[in-house]
């Protein structure tokens, strides 16, 4: 399954590339929780009937992503799940 993950600004979304990493937030069960994801390789984002407009996309394969309740944990490496080999669809 791929896993939606909102980057926590522009500049976070613009600077992600093949293995390397960013910030994001994703959405489990009507809750917001922040998350850090390893970035795999970025492949081609292929488009959707429903995309919004407005929103750009990207999409990256094998990806760790690791999630925490605040940033604050997450910056201090206080994970409460991690998620491996996990293809991802970055968004802002």
């Amino acid at each position: 399954m791929i896993k939606h993950i909102k980057a926590l600004d522009s500049r976070e979304f613009e600077e992600a590339e093949s293995n390397g990493s960013v910030y994001g937030q994703y959405k489990l069960d009507k809750k917001w929780i922040y998350v850090y994801v390893e970035l795999g390789t970025e492949g081609e984002y292929r488009e959707h009937f429903k995309d919004d407009p407005k929103t750009q996309y990207r999409f990256f394969r094998k990806c760790v992503i690791y999630y925490s309740e605040t940033l604050e944990q997450l910056e201090n490496a206080n994970v409460q799940y991690e998620n491996r080999d996990k293809d991802i669809i970055l968004y802002w």
